[in-house]
C-alpha cells in the first residue's frame, strides 16, 4: 500500500491518502504539490484517511440503487448518494465516471472506488480537498470565490468579482510577472490573530479561453507538450486540443459558449513556469472587469465602496460551490461559519481596494497592475 500525507501551511491540517496503485499516489502528489506539503509515509498516522482502490464500484452502485437515493451535481456530474447500511456512513456513486464513495464519520475514513485509474485519482484528490476543507472550517477559515497571488514578501493581491469578471486573468497576469499563484478561482481566508486576513490555497485547475492562453504566450508551450504526447486534461474538449495543436490563439465558441483549454494544477508550474504559493496575507483587494479594446486602468465607472465586499460578491454560496457537502463533512457550513464570514468581510473592507478595467494585452495589464499593487518592499533591519 502506498501512502501520501497532505499538509497545508494552515496549522496542522492534513489528510492521508493510501492506495495499492502507485500511479494514483504519484498523480495526487503532482496535483497538490505546488501548494500543499506532501510526504511519503509507511503507514497512516491518524486523522482523516482516503483509501483509493480499483475494486468495489459495482457493489456500491448496487447498494445505492437499492436505497432511496438523492441526486446532485458533484462536482458537475450527476451523483447519487444515500445513507449506508451501517450507521453513520454515506455512500455515493457517479455512474458516468464509474466512481463510488463510502464515508464513515466515526472513523473519518473515506473509501474511493473505480476501475478507471484516471477517474480514481481525480476522485481521491477531490475528497481529500473536501476533508481538508472540513478541518479548515473548524479552524475558522472561509472559502472565497476569488483568485489570489502572493509576492515573495508574503503580501497577497486578492481579486473578487462574479463569474467572468477577470479574476483568473488578473491572477495569471501577476503570476507571470513574478508573484506566486495561490488560487485562480477559490481560496481560503481567515481573520489573522494579529489583524488582517490570511489566505490558504485550494489546489485546482482552470479553464482558460484560447485568446487568453495565446495572449499569455502559453499556446506554443501547451502545443509542444501535447505534440510530444502529453495527455490533455481529461475534461478538455477535443476541439480545444485540436486548436492548440494547430497554434490557434483566437476564442472558440459553440452556440454562444466559449470552448476553453483546461489546465491541470501541476501544469501551471510544470508547463508554464509559474510558482505556487502556500499562504499569504491580503495587502490589496482588486475588483477587475475585462473590456475589449481598452487600456488597463482604474475603472471610474465603478465605486469600490459600491462594489463592496458583501457576501453576495465573493462568499461561496450554493450557486458557486460545485462541491455540495453530500457526506456531511461540514454540517452545511462548507463556506465557513457565519461569524467567520462576517469577520473576513469586515476586515477585507478595511484593506485598500481598487476597481480596475483590464484589456486583452497582458503586457499592458502586467505593467499597470504591478504599478498599482507592487510587491511590498522587505522590512529594513535597524542596528
Amino acid at each position: 500500500m502506498y501512502v501520501l500525507k497532505l499538509h497545508t501551511a494552515a496549522g496542522a491540517v492534513g489528510v492521508t491518502v493510501r492506495s495499492p496503485h502507485r500511479g494514483v499516489i504519484d498523480w495526487i502528489a503532482r496535483y497538490v504539490g505546488p501548494w500543499w506539503h506532501t510526504s511519503r509515509a509507511d503507514d497512516v498516522m491518524g486523522g482523516p484517511v482516503v483509501t483509493a482502490t480499483a475494486t468495489g464500484f459495482n457493489e456500491l452502485a448496487a447498494e445505492v440503487e437499492a436505497a432511496r437515493w438523492q441526486e446532485v451535481g458533484y462536482p458537475r456530474a450527476a451523483t447519487r448518494y444515500t445513507p449506508g447500511r451501517d450507521e453513520g456512513t454515506v455512500i455515493a456513486v457517479t455512474p458516468s465516471d464509474r466512481v463510488g464513495y463510502r464515508y464513515t464519520a466515526a472513523t473519518d475514513r473515506m473509501g474511493v472506488h473505480s476501475e478507471q485509474p484516471r477517474s480514481l485519482a481525480r476522485a481521491a484528490v477531490r475528497v481529500a480537498r473536501e476533508l481538508v476543507r472540513a478541518q479548515l472550517v473548524v479552524d475558522g477559515w472561509v472559502l472565497l470565490h476569488a483568485s489570489a497571488t502572493v509576492w515573495p514578501s508574503g503580501g497577497a493581491v486578492l481579486a473578487l468579482g462574479g463569474r467572468g469578471a477577470g479574476k483568473s486573468t488578473l491572477a495569471f497576469t501577476l503570476a507571470a510577472a513574478g508573484a506566486g499563484l495561490l488560487g485562480n478561482d477559490r481560496v481560503f481566508a481567515r481573520p489573522a490573530p494579529e489583524g488582517g486576513v490570511e489566505l490558504a490555497p485550494w489546489p485546482s485547475g482552470a479553464a482558460i479561453g484560447l485568446g487568453l492562453l495565446g495572449a499569455l504566450g502559453w499556446t506554443e508551450v501547451a502545443r509542444e507538450y501535447l505534440a510530444a504526447g502529453a495527455p490533455p486534461h481529461p475534461s478538455q474538449d477535443a476541439r480545444a486540443t485540436a486548436a492548440i495543436l494547430a497554434g490557434h490563439t483566437t476564442a472558440l465558441f459553440d452556440k454562444g459558449r466559449e470552448v476553453k483549454a483546461h489546465i491541470r494544477p501541476e501544469d501551471f508550474t510544470g508547463w508554464f513556469g509559474l510558482s505556487g504559493a502556500a499562504c499569504g496575507r491580503v495587502t490589496a483587494v482588486v475588483f477587475p472587469a475585462i473590456r475589449h479594446g481598452v487600456r488597463p486602468g482604474l475603472d471610474g465607472t465603478r465605486d469600490v465602496a459600491a462594489v463592496g465586499v458583501s457576501e453576495a460578491d465573493f462568499m461561496m454560496g450554493a450557486t458557486e460551490d460545485s462541491y455540495p457537502d453530500i457526506f456531511g463533512l461540514t454540517g452545511g457550513r462548507g463556506a465557513g461559519t457565519a461569524q467567520a464570514r462576517a469577520e473576513v468581510a469586515a476586515r477585507l473592507a478595511a484593506v485598500p481596494g481598487h476597481a480596475v478595467v483590464l484589456g486583452h494585452d497582458p503586457g499592458a495589464n502586467a505593467a499597470f497592475l504591478t504599478r498599482l499593487v507592487p510587491a511590498p518592499r522587505p522590512a529594513v533591519e535597524r542596528g
